[in-house]
């Protein structure tokens, strides 16, 4: 069932705060001097599973674009299911890599529900984004613009 009626817009402010919040933290990784630098080498601490050519440079790299490029995506409503895939794989590996120890769970849960180092944040952009997936952009966005226009074009004239 589509969006009807108030619900169209439900999505909108979940793509402004979380678009909004990632573009924000994407940009201060790529552009502020030393960010990206400091960056790789936390997500070089993480120790991924990664495939044969892949280092963590590139995939540092590849979550802060997908932060800047894709929160910025999701502000505007634009590919923002695609986009809104992309960080939520990034939040993911960043809650269970960044913000909790597998070797001591429920400890580092607790430890890690507030204060400096809390997944609090990503676990709502976490949520946010999981939604915008399910649902779509909605109202004001480019998405939905496209689809009105290309749903109310003419029909093709029928084959003679």
């Amino acid at each position: 069932m589509a969006l009807s009626g108030l619900s169209r817009f439900a999505p909108l402010p979940l793509r402004l705060a979380a678009g909004s919040m990632l573009a924000i933290h994407g940009y201060e990784k790529l552009f502020v001097d030393g960010n990206l630098a400091k960056f790789i080498e936390f997500v070089k601490g993480f120790d991924l599973p990664l495939p044969s050519g892949v280092t963590p440079e590139l995939m540092a790299q590849i979550a802060a674009w997908g932060e800047f490029v894709g929160g910025a995506l999701l502000v505007i409503g634009f590919a923002t299911r695609l986009a809104a895939l992309v960080n939520a794989g990034t939040m993911v590996v960043g809650i269970w890599k960044a913000h909790l120890d597998m070797n001591d769970f429920w400890n580092s849960v607790k430890a890690n529900f507030s204060g400096d180092h809390s997944y609090m944040p990503a676990v709502l952009v976490l949520s946010a984004c999981v939604s915008l997936m399910l649902m779509g952009a909605g109202a004001l966005s480019f998405d939905s613009m496209l689809s009105n226009r290309s749903s109310s074009s003419p029909a093709a004239p029928p084959a003679t």
